[in-house]
């Protein structure tokens, strides 16, 4: 080996190559088909290297790595809560799945030699020596240096020619370390082992130090390194006639353990299929004549075979259609036989449901061992199980697709949802093994692959569908960071969850390290019946002059129309100005001071509207935004805070704002100065903040709080800012104008908005993505990643003592009663 090339005794040249994966909802037909086609017009391409091989395996997925890795960003008040429950993370997936893998492709391609001129020397010819002399006469000459070095610089160039090729569909050379990883797990399979001590300490010379048993029929036992598994190899033997769909690489993903899949192939010489196809045409004929002449119908068989072979000859006839021949296996493994044979038989049951035949050959395993590793040309010699297709029907496999969404290094939050329809949500995380995590303060990182700069994320979605779960589960997440993060709670539930966990004796007594870390949530209510939380929202006291020129307008456009009243608005503007230069003089004012300059006007009328808005502010929630100044606003500087607002009176988010009661105004008033709050807390570019905005409808229900809303979201693309836009519809975040103001989505069913949904989701508005958003259990979503990446998600916390703190809705006994008679 040198480099990503394999040189083999017969005198070929490999090169291997990792395919990046890529991401598609299988039910993007579109997206789908596109996919399909961009590998058939590589598969043409390959034509000319006749021999290629597709690679799947079950990579490591190096969890507890990834979460080490993660501990970088954990605040120091958090570390030993965080240390524990990021171990708990590892030790409950493992328990659940075993050990973690995620699908790796690896593209094996035999370089074209008519194009290598070879030097007449035979020192330094040495595919003339490779084909006719044995490894120990190589090495007896000593040309162990000439293999690694001299020799493979013959193949620099074709090489070069291959991997732009391999380019067009994600393809990049393997390492040599890899190269070794790759070759050795062959021999590994079944056999549990560290990779990167394998990629450390493996050496070429020890890819094969395995023993092989082939004694047991059906199986291999595999002996190596003081450990033993074993391996079955299933051939896949019928497909569906025209291959549509059949996603063999893809389909094997979704078994309950992981698999490995791989495909030989050979291109066909166009001549050759030529004749086979018009020999085949007459033994068909010929079968139908024999039929026909004593009185027999035709058989459906030799009718389907007629009609399919017609459409054949149809399709060589262009140019760009080539015939390949090709063998596909299945490799399962296990601790012993019996666990190696049941998951064979599961494979067998699993794949005929997606319309796939395969067979466990009894005495070919050895055969077939060695026929699948890389590096070895397909024997079509051998005609069984041998599939002949276009290169349509490669790639209908759907080589190098995997179910993946989230990010590489996060806080686990759910599973991947594969499958169209579960009895319930336990079904659908219960036959999942596609992890995900999230990283919330990556997209702004410049990461190589990710499609946006935006670390802002939405979580919309119907009432009920658990929407606020997500959000408590991803706020307790970062609250382990070293994050200054904020949570604006009108419905005031944090708080009485929190507290019952905390006030559990169960949880304090086995969950000490979360109650500890819960005691540092610092919590606020903005109750306006309470004198001390006056003036809590006041923009003079804690806006700059500008903002709160512009917000204390706004506060009061809530109550008073200014319309067509130019004398009084001028009178108000004055005082908003006199105030702000009082209070850089060093006086303590606020709001109220506006409003005692207008009453104290000497024209009669403005009098009037000062005494107006003496009285809408006077005992009302208006108090928390206008006051004297003599109490402090909301405090900045707290690492965790719950912002509750008390008897806050919220319009209904479908009402029009014309049928707000002056309740509902003055209460827009209160959430149009708490997201100027929210504003102000993500503008220290020194430190990483997030803040959370429940029922955030509020900001955005009239183009002032659009305007507000719109700035928060910009703080994040220039500061260490991240927003939680927490909704019910999509339409009070997304305007044409601003669709890229959110990173990450994660979209729960709303009945009225699939279309608008599965358009921002990346998603074809089709009548079947329609129905998977219909058939979505409670704690269901589409979540759309920082990559572009769009999967149906089940949520789910791995820590009982945590859910407890994100219900939103009590169980009755009766509703259990309901439950218990299913």
């Amino acid at each position: 080996m040198r480099g990503n090339l394999l040189l083999t005794q017969t005198g070929d040249v490999w090169g291997l190559y990792r395919i990046q994966t890529t991401s598609i909802p299988r039910q993007n037909e579109k997206e789908t088909a596109s996919y399909k086609r961009n590998w058939k017009q590589f598969f043409e391409e390959l034509t000319d290297y006749k021999d290629f091989h597709l690679m799947m395996y079950p990579q490591e997925f190096r969890l507890g790595e990834r979460l080490d890795d993660l501990k970088q960003d954990i605040a120091m008040d958090a570390d030993d809560m965080a240390g524990y429950y990021l171990q708990e993370t590892t030790n409950l997936l493992e328990q659940r799945l075993g050990k973690l893998t995620k699908s790796d492709f690896i593209l094996g391609v035999r370089l074209k030699m008519e194009n290598i001129k070879v030097d007449a020397d035979l020192k330094d010819n040495m595919f003339s020596a490779f084909s006719r002399v044995t490894d120990t006469i190589v090495n007896l000459l000593g040309w162990e240096q000439d293999v690694s070095v001299s020799f493979f610089q013959q193949f620099d160039e074709a090489e070069d020619e291959l991997s732009k090729l391999v380019a067009m569909v994600g393809g990049v050379r393997l390492t040599e370390e890899e190269m070794i990883y790759v070759n050795r797990y062959n021999f590994l399979r079944g056999i549990d082992h560290d990779v990167s001590e394998q990629s450390d300490d493996a050496t070429p010379e020890g890819i094969t130090n395995t023993v092989i048993d082939p004694t047991s029929s059906s199986s291999l036992k595999l002996n190596a390194e003081g450990d033993e598994g074993y391996i079955s190899f299933l051939v896949v033997d019928e497909f569906h006639h025209n291959m549509a769909e059949s996603e063999l690489f893809y389909e094997a993903q979704s078994l309950p353990f992981s698999v490995e899949v791989d495909i030989k192939a050979q291109a066909e010489n166009k001549s050759k299929t030529k004749m086979n196809v018009n020999l085949k045409k007459q033994q068909l004929r010929q079968s139908a004549r024999e039929q026909n002449q004593v009185g027999d119908e035709t058989d459906a068989s030799v009718s389907a075979s007629d009609y399919l072979i017609r459409g054949l000859q149809d399709e060589i006839k262009k140019d760009d259609v080539n015939m390949f021949n090709w063998v596909a296996v299945i490799i399962v493994d296990g601790e012993t036989k019996k666990d190696c044979l049941q998951r064979a038989k599961l494979v067998k049951r699993h794949m005929k449901a997606a319309g796939i035949t395969c067979r466990i050959p009894v005495a070919d395993q050895l055969s077939l061992f060695y026929q699948f590793l890389p590096g070895k040309s397909l024997d079509i010699t051998n005609r069984n199980w041998l599939q002949k297709t276009t290169q349509d029907g490669l790639a209908e496999n759907f080589f190098g697709v995997y179910a993946d969404v989230g990010s590489k290094v996060g806080f686990f939050i759910g599973w991947i949802d594969r499958f169209e329809k579960h009895k319930d949500l336990a079904s659908a995380i219960g036959s999942s093994r596609d992890p995900i995590f999230f990283h919330p303060f990556l997209a702004n990182q410049q990461v190589k692959g990710s499609k946006t700069r935006s670390p802002h994320v939405l979580i919309t979605g119907d009432t009920g569908n658990g929407k606020s779960f997500l959000a408590k589960l991803l706020f307790i997440y970062i609250s382990m960071m070293d994050v200054k993060s904020l949570y604006i709670d009108p419905k005031k539930e944090l708080r009485k969850w929190i507290r019952k966990v905390m006030l559990s004796p169960q949880v304090k007594r086995d969950y000490p390290l979360f109650v500890e870390h819960l005691k540092k949530f610092h919590f606020t209510t903005l109750d306006a019946e309470d004198e001390s939380n006056w003036g809590a929202l006041d923009p003079i006291v804690f806006l700059p002059p500008m903002q709160a020129r512009e917000m204390i307008e706004t506060i009061f456009s809530q109550v008073y129309s200014f319309k067509g009243k130019d004398d009084i608005h001028t009178a108000f503007l004055k005082a908003v100005t006199e105030v702000l230069e009082r209070k850089e003089q060093g006086e303590q004012v606020g709001s109220k001071h506006v409003v005692d300059i207008l009453c104290k006007h000497d024209e009669s009328m403005i009098r009037k509207a000062g005494e107006f808005l003496a009285e809408v502010t006077n005992d009302s929630i208006m108090k928390l935004c206008v006051h004297d100044g003599s109490q402090d606003a909301l405090s900045l500087h707290q690492r965790i805070s719950i912002v509750e607002i008390e008897n806050l009176d919220l319009p209904e988010v479908t009402d029009s704002v014309e049928s707000y009661t002056n309740a509902q105004m003055k209460s827009s008033a209160v959430m149009y100065a708490l997201g100027k709050y929210c504003e102000l807390f993500g503008q220290d570019k020194e430190e990483r903040t997030a803040e959370f905005i429940d029922e955030a409808w509020m900001l955005t229900s009239n183009p002032t709080g659009r305007k507000v809303e719109k700035q928060m979201r910009r703080v994040g693309r220039s500061y260490k800012n991240a927003l939680f836009f927490i909704s019910q519809s999509t339409k009070d975040a997304l305007r044409e104008e601003e669709s890229g103001n959110f990173g990450v989505a994660f979209a729960f069913d709303e009945p009225t908005e699939r279309d608008d949904v599965l358009k921002w989701m990346n998603m074809e508005a089709t009548e079947e993505n329609i129905d998977m958003l219909e058939q979505m259990y409670q704690g269901q979503c589409l979540f759309k990643d920082y990559y572009g990446r769009t999967a149906k998600m089940s949520v789910e916390c791995l820590f009982d003592e945590w859910a407890g703190a994100f219900e939103t809705i009590e169980g009755t006994a009766v509703a259990q009663a309901e439950e218990k008679y299913l």
